[in-house]
């Protein structure tokens, strides 16, 4: 072999080598909410009472501090369950992980939320709510299928989150 061709086997194999897998995917959502920040972070704040989402049939917790966790069940059967990671009422802040998923409902590895109240600076009274969510797809390695790749995974956690925050707003009316 040559220098070009040796040069040119070298590319090839470590290219392959240099592949990496999912990368880390964020949805963030903040909106305004007609209410004061304390209403809406007396709301969510109660990690053992999630009945406020639309996509949720029923959801059950072993309480609501750090370290407590909970089941949903969706309105398909389908289950996911979660822990409360951090939780700072001063700050009107949580954190929630997931700890075990259907992939048919929200299909990632390693997800977690916070979701933060503060006031409106602009319209005092009213709070601003806001949902971070990071992950990554549900299928870690290269090559997912459809149903488990980065655009359909954001795309599933993009409903979530909004339907979380519609729900917020539907039960503070």
């Amino acid at each position: 072999m040559n220098k070009f061709t040796n040069f040119l086997f070298f590319l090839l194999l470590s290219t392959g080598l240099f592949a990496h897998g999912p990368s880390r995917q964020k949805v963030i959502e903040k909106v305004e909410i007609n209410h004061s920040p304390s209403v809406v972070w007396n709301l969510i704040s109660k990690f053992d009472k999630y009945n406020w989402h639309p996509d949720i049939k029923k959801s059950s917790a072993n309480g609501n501090k750090v370290g407590s966790q909970r089941t949903l069940t969706f309105n398909n059967g389908k289950v996911v369950k979660q822990s409360l990671e951090k939780f700072n009422n001063q700050k009107m802040s949580l954190t929630i992980r997931i700890l075990e998923t259907d992939l048919d409902v929200l299909p990632v590895n390693s997800y977690s939320s916070m979701l933060r109240v503060t006031e409106d600076e602009n319209n005092p009274g009213k709070a601003i709510l806001t949902y971070r969510a990071a992950f990554y797809r549900g299928f870690m390695g290269n090559d997912p299928p459809e149903h488990l790749n980065d655009e359909n995974s954001k795309l599933k956690v993009k409903q979530f989150v909004k339907n979380s925050i519609s729900g917020i707003q539907n039960n503070l009316k």
